[in-house]
């Protein structure tokens, strides 16, 4: 009888730990979507997510600009508000015509309730783009649904446009100080 301790010798004793230790396949959608939600939630290992870069900012603050010719925070916010939207609908299988207009939305107003159903937009798509995500076949993640890239590509892609503007998000916030 072999002790727990003793080595794998063979190839056979090999598959039966193996076996042994396999826990239950998590779906790849399942951990696509847990990665958006650290992108926009918390919980991220390399720092601030959407939400946690965004605590606290008003709508001053996001519709100022510390940096000359660069995107304010508030222009931040509908901009990936606007891809959220595009990666869903593009996972539907929509084709979505990016202009211009679409991709950086214009600020029209700078008021407090502005600012706050800005945020409540941002929120509700991420929220939106989760669902879709989670609800995704992993056999189709390889697939092009529309826009040309794999809806794989197209949510990861997501997860890391989050972050990147997480990121400008924060340095906008120290050079305001």
């Amino acid at each position: 009888m072999r002790d727990a301790r003793t080595s794998v010798s063979t190839a056979g004793d090999f598959e039966r730990a193996a076996k042994s230790a396999t826990l239950p396949r998590v779906k790849e959608s399942e951990r696509i979507t847990e990665q958006l939600k650290r992108a926009f939630e918390g919980g991220a290992w390399h720092g601030p997510s959407v939400r946690e870069a965004l605590e606290g900012v008003t709508a001053a603050e996001a519709a100022a600009r510390p940096i000359p010719n660069a995107h304010s925070i508030w222009e931040l916010v509908l901009h990936i508000t606007a891809w959220e939207s595009i990666v869903r609908r593009r996972l539907r299988g929509e084709n979505v015509d990016v202009t211009p207009q679409v991709d950086w939305p214009k600020v029209h107003e700078t008021t407090d309730a502005a600012w706050a159903r800005a945020i409540d937009e941002l929120t509700r798509g991420h929220l939106q783009l989760r669902e879709t995500a989670a609800g995704y076949d992993d056999a189709r993640l390889d697939d092009k649904p529309a826009g040309g890239s794999t809806a794989y590509v197209l949510l990861h892609g997501a997860i890391q446009h989050d972050l990147y503007h997480a990121g400008q998000i924060v340095l906008l916030r120290k050079r305001a100080k």
